[in-house]
């Protein structure tokens, strides 16, 4: 449930039409928004994804963004998205969508293809760290002139709630997963203040990010945009620096950094 810390906020500024909701509030950050502060979109002009990838924003789906002031050090915040990635998780578990996992590094998915994506952009002012995690999530299915036939299917959230269930509205359920994004980001920060200078990216997440992870035990195919990686082998999970363990067919467990590779299931 949400935590009552977080019910104090102002209430999420709906845009009709931006260019990208990350963008705006980056803007707004600098400008001196409190965190927590969150912009949503009804439609994105130019919603981005990983790797400068488009993210396709028709009207109809919820284009959220959320600021947040990093309270740790810069060695680990690479751990930043997944402690968001989490708080969707459960924010969409919290309303009841069925087989929520976190595809690495942090698409969201259910068994009925992919639901949505996140994309942590980072910033300063005046010394002050920023980070504006933004959220794109399919409310049904998006029908596409063309996709790449080896991507994952587009789930909407409708797809993955109980028979008899109704999906929540986009005002509510951006609500909730604000809140939750919060409260994942407020215990990544504790567990690793806590841990001081031994702590890692993903310390006190590892183990409920592998809990999430998609794909785990299964055959993988693991690549490089540029052509320079392209293996087959079984995840076995994510290092405390969010590297992927990919075993190998000689037995071999490698380490896979999300900046240079991307994982996709073999089907």
């Amino acid at each position: 449930m949400a935590d009552a810390r977080y019910d104090d906020f102002d209430a999420i500024e709906v845009l009709d039409e931006v260019d990208s909701t990350n963008e705006e509030l980056m803007k707004r950050a600098r400008a001196g928004a409190p965190e927590g502060t969150a912009l949503r979109a009804r439609v994105q002009q130019s919603g981005r994804g990983r790797r400068s990838h488009g993210w396709t924003s028709p009207e109809g789906g919820l284009y959220l963004s959320v600021l947040i002031k990093p309270k740790v050090p810069d060695r680990v915040l690479s751990g930043l998205p997944v402690a968001c990635g989490i708080g969707v998780a459960n924010a969409l578990e919290q309303i009841g969508c069925e087989g929520v996992q976190l595809k690495w590094p942090n698409d969201v998915v259910t068994p009925k293809g992919k639901l949505g994506g996140i994309l942590v952009e980072l910033g300063r002012s005046s010394g002050e760290k920023l980070a504006v995690c933004g959220l794109g999530i399919n409310y049904e299915s998006i029908k596409m002139e063309w996709r790449d036939p080896n991507a994952l299917p587009i789930a909407g959230l409708v797809d993955c709630m109980p028979e008899g269930s109704e999906a929540p509205s986009l005002d509510e359920l951006a609500e909730v997963i604000r809140a939750s994004m919060l409260e994942a980001v407020a215990m990544w920060t504790e567990g690793v203040g806590k841990a001081g200078s031994a702590a890692a990216p993903l310390t006190g997440i590892k183990d409920v990010y592998n809990e999430l992870l998609a794909y785990a035990g299964e055959r993988v195919y693991v690549s490089a945009p540029d052509g320079s990686v392209s293996e087959n082998g079984v995840l076995r999970g994510v290092d405390s620096w969010g590297r992927a363990l990919v075993e190998l067919s000689d037995g071999i467990v490698r380490e896979y950094d999300s900046s240079r590779v991307s994982l996709r299931p073999v089907r």
